[in-house]
């Protein structure tokens, strides 16, 4: 019974200390090709990692936009159910592993809200305040796109 909560302990106290605690913190994407930049949070639920967009640099439409004055929508969201949401509040990077070695997260999925497509992704974290995030067409990276984003606090 001893060696049982002895494993037990060592086992709680190696996944607590493996986390990836470099992802505490808020987030900022790099401007995409439209100059739209996302504000994300990550969390880790049942062992996964996710990304939650909890604000955004332009919160709002432009004057010329039929929304003027309300919150950006998922118009975009092949959904019809799910157009009508906030873009505030939605999972933007979801369903990743932590792979300790190589220090990244990894098959995850990333959302593009400005064409409703979803994408394979990795992040890499390179240091306390730099993750490399790549989204791609293939699950090996090899089709993608690649993004700095920095920490906010």
């Amino acid at each position: 019974m001893k060696r049982l909560l002895l494993f037990l302990y060592l086992l709680c106290f190696t996944l607590i200390f493996t986390a990836p605690t470099e992802l505490n913190g808020l987030w900022v994407t790099e401007k995409s090709k439209k100059g739209k930049q996302l504000i994300v949070e990550f969390y880790q639920k049942n062992n996964r990692y996710y990304g939650k967009i909890i604000g955004l640099i332009s919160p709002e439409y432009p004057l010329t936009n039929p929304y003027t004055g309300k919150d950006k929508l998922d118009l975009a969201n092949p959904d019809k159910e799910l157009q009508k949401r906030s873009l505030v509040g939605s999972d933007f990077v979801s369903n990743f592993s932590y792979n300790e070695k190589e220090n990244r997260l990894e098959d995850g999925l990333i959302y593009n809200p400005e064409n409703g497509k979803t994408y394979y992704c990795s992040i890499t974290i390179k240091d306390k305040n730099n993750l490399i995030v790549k989204g791609s067409l293939d699950k090996m990276g090899w089709f993608g796109v690649k993004q700095d984003w920095k920490r906010i606090k």
